[in-house]
């Protein structure tokens, strides 16, 4: 029997394991959260989970084109505090024609949207949202 294979197939599997997570989600201390498409992540020390549903428009300016206006991305999420669920749409800038706004509160935290991707134009990576969190 190959032994090195026994010892090297869980080393292998852990390693796959870790790097699906930390495409998921990236969370880090300094109150900001990446969540891909259809994906959840709680904020940290809160019973707060956020789930990004949806792109519902991306107007933004491609990559290496110089536009007049910059454009707009828009996102559905969902937060859920475990006795109340919301639905919330963000936009990477207030803008009043669409009724968007960049940020919400929800239970005790301002919630940011930060960053969309992948960029018009940019490189092909999978859908993902960035926000920041802030306790209020």
């Amino acid at each position: 029997m190959n032994y090195k294979l026994l010892l090297v197939a869980p080393a292998i599997l852990l390693l796959t394991n870790c790097k699906t997570k930390a495409q998921n989600e990236t969370k880090n201390s300094d109150g900001i959260v990446t969540i891909e498409l259809n994906k959840k992540t709680a904020i940290p020390g809160s019973k707060i989970a956020l789930e990004f549903n949806q792109v519902t428009e991306d107007s933004r300016c491609p990559v290496d084109v110089t536009c007049v206006w910059e454009g707009i991305a828009i996102v559905n999420l969902k937060a859920n505090n475990g006795s109340e669920t919301k639905n919330i749409q963000l936009a990477t800038k207030d803008f009043e024609p669409k009724n968007t706004k960049k940020s919400t509160d929800f239970d005790g935290y301002k919630i940011s949207l930060i960053d969309v991707k992948p960029h018009p134009g940019g490189k092909q990576e999978p859908k993902s949202i960035t926000l920041k969190y802030e306790k209020e």
